[in-house]
């Protein structure tokens, strides 16, 4: 969802009638308490107001309150009556795309809960669902928060990141008993995304044998891992790894930490440098089969030629069906095309450099260049995006057309955004 329409959703959903709703609010939090999530906090104290909880306390009878209760002030609204699918999708498109550290998510969560009593679950799950944890201090708020909600903790997106310092005396890094605490937590992480901007290797592979990672999916290595020499598998099953080279991994982590993968492992994220660590040739040494499972690639770069086992890679992943390019050369693009062996290539998506924009019509062949290619005879989605330069007046633009004989839809973007880290 576009900015402008999440934006869109929020006002409109500000504008609904909030009957009672200053009730639920005043029994959480005082009306003085920043709107802050966990994540947005930047200098938390054990001194400092808890973290929202999101969830309905209810008042006692015996003591009487200022504020009137909540069930008696808070007449049924049909939008109490959504079915909770549908509530939960609406939260999730209001703040979809927007990264845990970003203040208005937090914000705009919390004016969510606030249209109706149905949507205070909802909000409080999307709230928790992404959580970025960078120092002692915001490990610590995080371990120690107030939590009554009965569901169990379902974390879309965990994030450690090891050694960011900003810039503030009071910060601490992460101790190794609060990655300990933090791993152990009665959750359920989805996604893990360890990072380091040392490259320091602060995360014991082990940890990863912990309940909490059981329904792990996607796995993102910004810091290299030390292997130990007794490692045995790891009960992962995994569907998404990210990796890049500016990292090197050990070539003895990829047998134990895929082992139990194998079956299930059917995506790959690449980030690829000059001189980089050859991360998926160690993968191919591993497991030789690994390419033809593969169904979803990304590769990034900025804008150098990509190694030649890279390209033999990519010819050998026989069942894919989505490729991304970022920053890849437009030619050595062309001349990829050719060789790829999946011809059940759905979708593909560009970046083209800023000298498409020197052209009157370049796209329009560019695209019909790419459709004529045998392996894109299946594709139906064919996206191209130039990022707008940061010193340009230049306006956002975007268009759609239907080319090639398989009705191909052909998307060519002009944007300013950048991609999140």
């Amino acid at each position: 969802m576009h900015r402008s329409a999440q934006l869109g959703l929020t006002s409109l959903l500000s504008s609904l009638p909030r009957s009672g709703h200053s009730t639920l609010w005043s029994l959480q939090r005082p009306p003085s308490a920043p709107r802050e999530s966990l994540h947005a906090r930047r200098t938390p104290s054990a001194s400092s107001a808890p973290p929202l909880p999101l969830t309905e306390e209810p008042t006692s009878t015996s003591q009487p309150s200022a504020t009137p209760s909540f069930a008696g002030t808070m007449p049924c609204t049909p939008l109490d009556k959504l079915p909770p699918e549908l509530l939960e999708r609406i939260v999730d498109l209001a703040v979809e795309g927007w990264p845990s550290t970003l203040r208005l998510r937090a914000s705009t969560l919390c004016d969510l809960s606030l249209v109706a009593r149905a949507w205070v679950g909802p909000a409080q799950r999307a709230l928790e669902s992404r959580v970025h944890i960078d120092s002692y201090t915001r490990a610590r708020a995080f371990l120690e928060r107030p939590r009554t909600l009965e569901r169990p903790l379902v974390l879309d997106e965990l994030v450690l990141f090891f050694d960011f310092a900003p810039q503030d005396d009071t910060f601490y890094p992460l101790s190794d008993l609060q990655v300990l605490s933090l791993c152990r937590m009665d959750a359920q992480i989805r996604s893990l995304h360890l990072r380091s901007t040392l490259f320091m290797a602060s995360f014991d592979l082990n940890l990863l044998r912990l309940p909490s990672f059981r329904g792990l999916r996607h796995l993102r290595l910004n810091l290299p891992l030390e292997v130990p020499a007794d490692l045995e598998p790891l009960p992962l099953r995994l569907e998404r790894l990210s990796l890049s080279a500016m990292v090197d991994q050990p070539a003895s982590l990829f047998r134990p930490l895929l082992e139990s993968s194998q079956d299930t492992l059917t995506a790959l994220d690449l980030f690829v440098i000059k001189s980089g660590s050859p991360l998926h040739t160690r993968l191919v040494d591993a497991f030789p089969s690994l390419p033809s499972r593969l169904r979803q690639i990304s590769i990034t770069t900025h804008w150098v030629p990509l190694p030649d086992t890279l390209l033999d890679f990519l010819s050998a992943c026989t069942s894919l069906c989505t490729l991304t390019l970022s920053g890849v050369i437009t030619n050595q693009l062309l001349e990829l095309l050719p060789r790829l062996s999946s011809f059940s290539l759905f979708a593909l998506d560009l970046t083209v450099p800023a000298t498409f924009a020197w052209f009157s019509s370049p796209v329009e062949s560019f695209f019909d260049r790419i459709l004529r290619e045998p392996s894109t005879r299946s594709l139906r989605f064919l996206t191209a995006t130039r990022r707008i330069e940061s010193s340009s007046d230049e306006e956002p633009e975007r268009r759609e057309s239907l080319r090639g004989e398989q009705g191909c839809m052909c998307i060519y973007e002009v944007t300013a955004r950048r991609p999140l880290p």
